[in-house]
């Protein structure tokens, strides 16, 4: 049993919260909760927020969203992701700022960040960022 702390990015869980969401993610991802393995911070969060249906689904998402441990995005981590958005700057590479400060706390907690966004295995290629990948997926 792989007992290596997640931090879920958005990607992920948009493709667990989906009815016809992918099962081998789906599965994988309870698991990691079962396990107490899953860690968040408030930038997934907020994203995951933002995207409700309703009110109702607002409510419902944001009480199962605080039973995650997060990881706290101080200012160590948004220090962290400027010199990482600095540093790819200078290589060409534009990264949004939410994806960097999602990178920047599973590199300070070394935590496995899971996700079905390509930018973070291009940040894999530059930084010690340790990734699972779940890409690709269909989008239906």
């Amino acid at each position: 049993m792989n007992q290596e702390l997640a931090l879920l990015d958005t990607s992920i869980w948009i493709h667990y919260l989906r009815s016809d969401g992918q099962q081998g993610l789906k599965t994988a991802v309870k698991r990691a909760l079962i396990e107490g393995r899953v860690l968040s911070c408030s930038v997934v969060k907020t994203e995951i927020l933002v995207g409700s249906r309703d009110e109702k689904s607002f409510a419902k998402l944001s009480e199962h969203l605080e039973a995650v441990p997060d990881i706290p995005i101080d200012g160590t981590v948004w220090e962290g992701a400027a010199r990482l958005g600095y540093t790819l700057r200078k290589k060409g590479i534009t990264i949004p700022l939410p994806d960097l400060l999602i990178a920047e706390a599973a590199m300070q907690r070394e935590a496995v960040l899971w996700h079905v966004d390509n930018h973070f295995e291009e940040l894999c290629t530059i930084v010690p960022l340790r990734t699972r990948s779940f890409l690709p997926l269909s989008s239906g």
